[in-house]
């Protein structure tokens, strides 16, 4: 059993898988490879934080419940939660400690609105995820209205167009100010966060039990990338909101659409 966990850790759905979606996910949102040794877990602060949120991320993508799991009862979502949460902070510590008022003013701002969209986006999958995975007309319904709520939490969960970062920041966001090594890690741990957020939102959305595994694997995958192009296209077109807007459109749409959903699958 020990061998399929950890190969499960590891490989697939764990360190490997996740490593390839963070990957995919910086050449979908900008058609460019990470380069000049961007990728490299040297041992100093940049590097520990890009190897802590990338063993983060490989735990909390152990515990879904993804097609062909090698160890499919490894801990369970509430420990995927865990992890994933963990990993959602990390790359915010450095900025939030960073001693200049506006960047941690900026990195504040982002810590708040994405608080909110990740307790919608996590309360829309416990519901996924503990559901009877039926396809009812109901249940399909319910899961639609998941499936939904999860995506409109989900600009706000991983800081996204107008949930961004202050457009007084510049293009360098919050990691303005950092050097080109801290730079580079808080991104690509922000980037292994979001594809593993947009994979739950799927994997919840989604009846996979009830579905041969190929279909869920193309389903999955599928829905990532148009989910990720819609956000690159999102990207720049609508203004910044501030935090209560943020919050209230967030808690507004995402959060009713929830609670539709629960009356749906009750």
């Amino acid at each position: 059993m020990w061998i399929a966990e950890l190969l499960a850790l590891l490989i697939y759905p764990g360190g490997l898988w996740a490593f390839g979606l963070g990957i995919g996910y910086r050449v979908l949102t900008t058609w460019q490879l990470p380069t000049n040794g961007q990728l490299r877990f040297a041992t100093d602060r940049p590097g520990w934080i890009a190897l802590a949120t990338l063993i983060c991320v490989a735990g909390g993508l152990t515990g879904l419940p993804w097609p062909w799991h090698p160890s499919p009862h490894a801990f369970g979502w509430l420990g995927a939660w865990a992890l994933l949460e963990v990993a959602a902070w990390l790359p915010l510590w450095p900025t939030l400690t960073a001693g200049t008022s506006r960047i941690v003013r900026a990195a504040m701002r982002e810590a708040q609105i994405s608080l909110l969209g990740r307790a919608l986006l996590w309360g829309v999958a416990a519901i996924g995820f503990s559901n009877d995975n039926t396809l009812t007309g109901a249940a399909l319904a319910g899961h639609g209205l998941m499936l939904v709520s999860g995506l409109l939490s989900l600009p706000a969960a991983i800081n996204w167009g107008p949930f961004g970062p202050e457009p007084s920041l510049g293009p360098h966001g919050i990691v303005e100010g950092q050097s080109a090594k801290m730079a580079a890690a808080i991104t690509f741990a922000r980037d292994l966060v979001a594809a593993a957020l947009i994979t739950v939102v799927w994997q919840a959305g989604l009846p996979l039990a009830s579905l041969p595994a190929w279909v869920a694997a193309m389903a999955i995958i599928a829905g990532s990338v148009v989910t990720i192009l819609s956000l690159r296209w999102l990207q720049g077109r609508v203004p910044r909101f501030s935090v209560p807007v943020a919050l209230r459109f967030t808690l507004g749409w995402a959060g009713s659409i929830a609670l539709l959903a629960v009356i749906m699958l009750r």
